[in-house]
């Protein structure tokens, strides 16, 4: 446990060890919650920490691709439904 001192502004510092094991980085934002007489500062994820989670090597698609397979989808399940509905 380490203590860390408000200022004037109400800023305080976090300590290094607690940003080391969270993985912290500047700008990152974090959930304030106030349990008791108890502040807990929670991580966010942000886009930057998804950066490579679908893996190398992915074709990415525009978004004229994306709102085409949407329809056709829709048209699929539409059409699927009327077939159950006979």
């Amino acid at each position: 446990m380490t203590q860390t001192k408000i200022s004037k502004a109400f800023q305080t510092t976090l300590s290094a060890e607690a940003i080391r094991i969270l993985g912290l980085r500047p700008g990152q934002r974090v959930n304030q919650i106030v349990e008791g007489n108890r502040l807990i500062l929670e991580p966010l994820e942000d886009v930057d920490a998804l950066a490579g989670s679908l893996g190398k090597g992915k074709r990415t698609h525009s978004i004229d691709e994306i709102k085409a397979a949407a329809r056709k989808g829709i048209a699929k399940a539409g059409a699927a439904g009327l077939e159950e509905s006979r």
